[in-house]
């Protein structure tokens, strides 16, 4: 399958993606210390979308939107405090690169910004007054710095996804790396701009391969980073520092045999996806929610809920006013899995 670069934010548009190789125009940055947006956004820009280069809109799409179930009241009032389940939906696309999202964002018209861990951008839209998906929706594959589209799996396999001021921040796993796209201004021309590559080593313990920084978020100005790896009791996460490096680093609590493969952050509120997968049980699925880091909601998906691989969760705001968690699973591109996009909304 072709390898994939970028995915824009405006109607129907798309961005780009990621790279290794830290440009020449980033090199005044300070080697130590806390990365910040303040300190290294307009640097970004400059590289993801560089004088001279042309906006590309991204590839229209179709989705194909289909009511998924619910699971009964019983089940519902059992395995959700705190929220409600406002809407379950399957997605299928006839774009053969359609699959495998493993990241998610909220875009300031409150669609959807998502990413494949092959190395592209999917906008899924959303009906501003319904708050349920439109059907409508484009696809733009991730460029190197170079501005060519990622040569393998390896390159593309990106993971978490978090967006902030027209920029899109992807991380990768595997060559384990955090790049930003600016969507805004070049669309699916923008290239990867490298923020940093991740140490290889969290608290004494390699990164494999398939165990990098799935959950990633801002918190403020600073990079927060969440690993698919269980150590001390839990999954660490950190705040990135400029070489990669992690401070305040602190660990989850959850049951066993759950690793940490999505999280989000705003104003305050803060939600977790934790999941567990087996043979006989199948996927198994935990979400957290935090108000100024006292818990105010819990989802436990399993059946009847709807559930399957959920990687990526996105804060946004409901029709009604209510705060929304938006869930989206990761098909991992199998005919056994789906696409679920769910829709939470918190009680108030």
């Amino acid at each position: 399958m072709r390898i994939i670069a970028s995915l824009i934010l405006a109607a129907l548009s798309a961005c780009a993606a990621a790279d290794v190789q830290p440009p020449a125009t980033i090199d005044e940055a300070p080697d130590t210390g806390i990365w910040s947006f303040a300190d290294h956004g307009d640097d970004l820009r400059a590289v993801s979308c560089p004088e001279g280069e042309t906006y590309s809109r991204a590839e229209s799409i179709d989705l194909r939107v289909i009511e998924a179930e619910r699971g009964n009241a019983n089940a519902r009032a059992q395995q959700l405090t705190g929220m409600t389940l406002a809407g379950a939906w399957q997605l299928k696309s006839n774009e053969s690169d359609f699959g495998g999202l493993s990241g998610l964002a909220t875009m300031p018209s409150g669609s959807l910004l998502a990413i494949t861990d092959s190395g592209a951008f999917i906008w899924i839209g959303i009906d501003p007054e319904t708050g349920t998906p439109d059907g409508i929706g484009a696809i733009a594959y991730m460029r190197d710095l170079n501005g060519n589209e990622f040569a393998n799996k390896r390159d593309g396999d990106s993971e978490g996804l978090s967006v902030r001021e027209g920029l899109a921040f992807v991380s990768f796993e595997q060559d384990h790396r955090i790049s930003a796209f600016d969507l805004e201004s070049c669309g699916a021309a923008a290239r990867a701009a490298p923020v940093v590559s991740l140490a290889p080593v969290v608290d004494g313990k390699l990164l494999q391969d398939n165990r990098g920084a799935e959950a990633f978020t801002f918190a403020g100005e600073t990079l927060s980073v969440g690993f698919e790896m269980r150590h001390a009791g839990g999954s660490p996460i950190g705040t990135v520092n400029v070489d990669g490096t992690l401070s305040g680093l602190e660990y989850t609590e959850q049951p066993a045999f759950f690793l940490m493969t999505g999280m989000d952050a705003r104003d305050g509120l803060a939600a977790r996806i934790f999941r567990a997968y087996d043979p006989i049980r199948g996927a198994r699925v935990i979400l957290n929610v935090e108000q100024d880091g006292t818990q105010i909601g819990e989802g436990q998906f399993k059946q009847p809920l709807p559930v399957d691989n959920f990687e990526g969760v996105a804060i946004a705001t409901a029709p009604s006013g209510a705060p929304r968690l938006w869930l989206v699973s990761d098909d991992n591109f199998s005919a056994n899995q789906r696409t679920l996009l769910l829709a939470l909304d918190l009680e108030q």
